[in-house]
């Protein structure tokens, strides 16, 4: 019986163990943010105008950016550091244009600074990815 109970034990361990993650896809991320998350309008491709937002990006990032138009808060950013060491710096970027959008809607639309002050964070490997919707919950569920 003893035994038995022993083979189990070792049967069940498995089960019990954490599970390696799984290598983290951005692209995926991105595209479940753009499709499965609430926007106050569509979003539209703004990555051409990243340069002239983020001008303290680090050189080499890549910068994918989705805005509303019309004024509306929200966006979905994502960028990929070319090194480790920029990923700070990145954020920092991120950070500085989220505080300056906000300081324009306190002025201008009040009713969107919640959105600047829930924007939803994602830092994995090299990928900063940020989501700023009135939709905290559908963004959370994919970036937490």
């Amino acid at each position: 019986m003893l035994l038995t109970v022993c083979v189990c034990i070792i049967l069940l361990l498995p089960a019990c163990t954490p599970k390696a993650d799984e290598p983290f896809d951005a692209e995926e991320t991105l595209t479940k943010l753009l499709t499965e998350v609430h926007y106050t309008a569509d979003l539209e491709a703004a990555g051409e105008y990243a340069a002239y937002v983020f001008t303290d990006m680090p050189d080499g990032a890549e910068v994918k950016m989705y805005t509303c138009g019309g004024g509306h808060a929200d966006a979905v950013i994502m960028c990929r550091a070319r090194h480790a060491s920029d990923v700070q710096a990145i954020r920092d970027s991120i950070q500085g244009y989220i505080g300056s959008r906000r300081h324009d809607a306190e002025r201008y639309d009040p009713g969107e600074v919640s959105k600047y002050d829930n924007a939803i964070w994602l830092e994995r490997d090299l990928y900063v990815i940020v989501c700023i919707t009135s939709d905290v919950s559908g963004a959370e569920t994919i970036l937490k």
